[in-house]
């Protein structure tokens, strides 16, 4: 299957992102390493590197899944579909987490942070602008109407009324 364009950027920049973000990694790794506080050898940059493929691929399993259901026209099979996803994806993210704490030719930490790289890149993006999820269409609200009941006198209770100037007083329902 082959990915919409749209599909593609974004998975292009997560990839990025994690590919930064690990690069910062293996720096703060390398300037622990000369203060003495930590061992900075192929461990951390074997980890960090699996690390990242499995955070890229599971962000590239939620494109793949969500672009094939798309057009599914049966609510149902969208949803156990997206279920099955996932969990196999978490499922993953578990596998790699125990392995890479398990393993002695990986250092646990450089093997775990870099799943949460994807999210860290999502809220760069959102707050520089550069990303702006998908809102979805609303009508527009008259707020007057919604939760109110008009009345043609004014009302003596001032904690449940509200008066504006062109508009007759307002009386709270809820």
């Amino acid at each position: 299957m082959k990915l919409e364009p749209e599909s593609r950027k974004q998975l292009l920049r997560i990839a990025g992102g994690t590919a930064i973000c690990t690069a910062a990694m293996w720096v703060l790794f390398a300037a622990l390493h000369l203060v003495g506080w930590v061992r900075f050898d192929y461990t951390v940059v074997l980890a960090s590197l699996v690390g990242a493929a499995v955070a890229i691929g599971n962000f590239a399993g939620i494109c793949f899944v969500v672009q094939k259901i798309i057009d599914e026209p049966d609510e149902k099979k969208r949803k156990a579909t997206l279920q099955l996803s996932y969990n196999s994806r978490m499922l993953l993210q578990a596998v790699w987490v125990v392995v890479a704490i398990a393993a002695p030719c990986f250092q646990p930490f450089a093997g775990v942070l870099p799943l949460f790289f994807p999210r860290v890149t999502i809220y760069y993006l959102q707050i520089t602008g550069k990303y702006k999820p998908l809102a979805a269409p609303q009508e527009p609200v008259d707020v007057y109407s919604i939760g109110v009941r008009r009345t043609g006198s004014p009302s003596t209770d001032t904690s449940t009324v509200a008066s504006f100037s062109s508009r007759p007083p307002i009386t709270w329902i809820f």
